[in-house]
């Protein structure tokens, strides 16, 4: 315990050479200067695992958490193991994309490190269709910030190879080693300034959407009985990105559009009328849809998670 305690204050001591966000910083200060050990060990005991899945964890300062400095690291780690592995990196770019979750440190600090290295393509948006942005565009990879279903003060960092997928290993290690070798923060991580006025930059949401829609309708094969079809639909974004994403798949499939659960359309990071943002929760996430699906006639519910890609469907049986 003791030496926890000391590998803990001897990274926090290192935390206030490297950190420059005022907030999670001044928390830090205070946590060494109370001798508060149980928070330090709390913050500062391990550092998050990067895996298959990427980062997730709570919001917070100290290496086991989501914050700037935590997101630069892994972006320096990320970047430097794409430079060894992706030919023509520079030339081909990442794409960085975001949900709705709240204060995310993620995306702002990504970019920071991968704009001033000279990505000819750094593309940026408040996207969730990220394997078909990298493929479409023919990018070295994508980065999602987002904790997918886990709860309100979670926030997480998804990795996409230049395949689209999400990576395996051994990239999930050789990046990790990566972020490793690479914790002190580069010269100008921190320098908001050169995001803003980087030509490097686009938002390539609306045409990346409108080049998807048009190509998902290769897979449509009967659109007649689609157009004809009594069915009723009802569909919860949970209070994340996916509200406009499925009411634009309807149409591409000739649809009527799903009745959307008004409560839960918008992006809230705040998730007001669920315990966890978990489709697969079952009925204690479903509760509003089931209300709204016999209120309308309807005898199907789709749930998608905050960042859609993880699909509930429910059918009413007789």
């Amino acid at each position: 315990m003791a030496e926890a305690a000391d590998r803990a204050r001897a990274a926090a001591a290192q935390w206030l050479l490297w950190d420059k966000n005022p907030k999670t910083l001044e928390i830090v200060k205070q946590l060494i200067a109370k001798g508060n050990t149980e928070e330090l060990l709390k913050c500062f005991g391990s550092r998050m695992e990067f895996g298959t899945a990427g980062l997730r964890a709570a919001m917070g300062p100290g290496t086991s958490q989501m914050n700037d400095l935590t997101i630069i690291q892994t972006s320096q780690g990320f970047c430097s193991y794409l430079k060894k592995n992706i030919r023509h990196l520079k030339q081909r770019g990442v794409v960085i994309g975001y949900d709705a979750r709240a204060h995310p440190p993620t995306g702002g600090s990504s970019k920071r490190v991968f704009i001033p290295k000279g990505m000819a393509k750094c593309r940026w948006g408040f996207s969730i269709i990220q394997p078909y942005t990298v493929n479409h565009l023919k990018l070295a990879a994508g980065i999602m910030v987002t904790a997918s279903h886990n709860p309100k003060q979670d926030n997480g960092y998804k990795v996409y190879w230049e395949n689209g997928s999400q990576i395996i290993g051994p990239h999930d290690r050789g990046i990790a080693e990566a972020i490793n070798e690479n914790l002190e923060p580069w010269p100008q991580a921190w320098e908001d300034s050169l995001v803003d006025q980087s030509p490097f930059l686009h938002n390539t949401f609306a045409t990346v959407n409108q080049h998807y829609f048009k190509d998902i309708q290769r897979h449509c094969y009967h659109r007649d009985i689609n157009k004809e079809t009594k069915l009723k639909f009802v569909h919860t974004s949970v209070h994340g990105v996916g509200h406009e994403f499925v009411q634009s798949a309807f149409k591409a499939f000739d649809f009527s559009p799903p009745i959307a659960v008004p409560e839960q359309k918008e992006p809230d990071p705040e998730f007001p009328t669920v315990k966890y943002p978990n489709p697969e929760e079952g009925k204690g996430v479903l509760t509003l849809s089931f209300a709204l699906a016999d209120k309308e006639g309807a005898r199907i519910i789709l749930a998608n998670d905050p960042d859609a890609d993880r699909l509930a469907v429910a059918e009413k049986q007789e």
